[in-house]
């Protein structure tokens, strides 16, 4: 049976002008014709990632109520993009004016740190988070583990759908022969994405393979991280460009030859899937949804967050033998087209929508 009409999508996130995750999840599936399915409001409840400015937020976060406000009455789900700290508490309003009109509401869960962030709260904290996921319609997570996790934490029990982030198809270039082996990492620099235990293992490695290169665009702890390189004497073999985007980061992509994300906390980061789209293997760690994506030993390997001695050996591994890397990448870029294709993610996610919306059997 299908949908009687396209379902009618109020979706609450972040800019989509931003380099977040949850901006970068929701140009993907626009990319692959989810816009064209339903009728979608998408409403940005902050469109700044600049630290401070709270009166400018405040105005944003209060112009999104408005939006919303106007738009539920022609509304069928509201899909709320949720992650920690003030994008916890921006949420609440319009997660009870979503019940309030009676519309479904899905909350999709991304914050990296949001067990510590419920660990970490008092008494009301933890009661709102319970309740938010246990009313919720569908509370959407981005792996078996965070789904674990909810589970563990809802004295209400939650329905829960697993819809995996996604990367976009990319025509690669053929990697054999090269005669430096550039490793990447991209992202916010600092403790949380392992930058400086990477400098620590890279140093390792670079002393037993010279022809390593470490490359690590991205914005954040950007001063302290070029101090410990000079500090190591590393600026030779260590580039840090900035954030890069559009060509640039093609180009990077292109000349990457191993992908690494040594962090402590993660929900299924997309730059791991875009590695793996780009056909490249990765060595990151066992946390959040990352261990459904790199199988240790087939698409890359998984060492202990913090292990700087383990991240340099799996390093090393990939750097000296060419064939390695090339057999782990395919096997990733084959699981990607498998497990996280961004067309069956986008059925899911429409699918769902108009379960909610006009009835299971839709």
């Amino acid at each position: 049976m299908t949908a009687p009409r396209k379902v009618r999508v109020a979706m609450l996130g972040l800019g989509l002008g931003t380099t977040t995750g949850i901006a970068t999840v929701v140009k993907n599936w626009i990319s692959a014709g989810y816009a064209e399915r339903v009728e979608l409001n998408y409403i940005s409840t902050n469109d700044s990632q600049v630290p401070g400015q709270k009166l400018r937020k405040l105005y944003q976060c209060l112009r999104a109520y408005t939006k919303l406000l106007f738009a539920l009455p022609r509304t069928d789900v509201v899909h709320i993009h949720m992650a920690m700290y003030g994008s916890f508490w921006r949420k609440q309003i319009p997660f009870h004016l979503a019940r309030l009109f009676r519309c479904k509401t899905i909350v999709h869960l991304h914050g990296s740190e949001f067990k510590q962030f419920y660990a970490d709260g008092g008494w009301l904290r933890r009661k709102l988070i319970r309740t938010m996921f246990g009313r919720a319609s569908t509370a959407m997570m981005l792996s078996e583990q965070w789904r674990d996790w909810l589970h563990s934490i809802c004295t209400r029990e939650p329905t829960v759908e697993i819809v995996y982030n996604t990367a976009k198809r990319r025509e690669n270039p053929d990697r054999s022969g090269r005669s430096e082996v550039t490793i990447t990492l991209m992202g916010r620099l600092g403790k949380r994405k392992g930058t400086y235990d990477l400098i620590d293992a890279f140093e390792k490695v670079v002393a037993q393979h010279p022809h390593a290169r470490l490359v690590l665009p991205g914005d954040g702890e950007i001063d302290e991280v070029k101090a410990l390189i000079a500090e190591r004497g590393l600026e030779a073999v260590v580039e840090v460009p900035g954030w890069v985007s559009g060509e640039a980061q093609d180009a990077l992509w292109n000349r990457t030859d191993v992908y690494t994300l040594p962090s402590y906390n993660e929900g299924l980061p997309g730059s791991v899937l875009e590695a793996m789209s780009a056909g490249l293997p990765c060595v990151s760690t066992p946390v959040g949804g990352i261990p459904e994506a790199v199988l240790d030993g087939e698409t890359g390997y998984l060492v202990v967050p913090g292990d700087v001695d383990g991240l340099a050996e799996a390093l090393a591994k990939l750097v000296a033998d060419e064939a390695l890397r090339l057999q782990m990448g395919a096997a990733g870029q084959a699981l990607l087209e498998q497990k996280f294709d961004i067309d069956k993610i986008v059925d899911q996610v429409v699918a769902l929508q108009e379960g909610l919306a006009f009835g299971k059997d839709s």
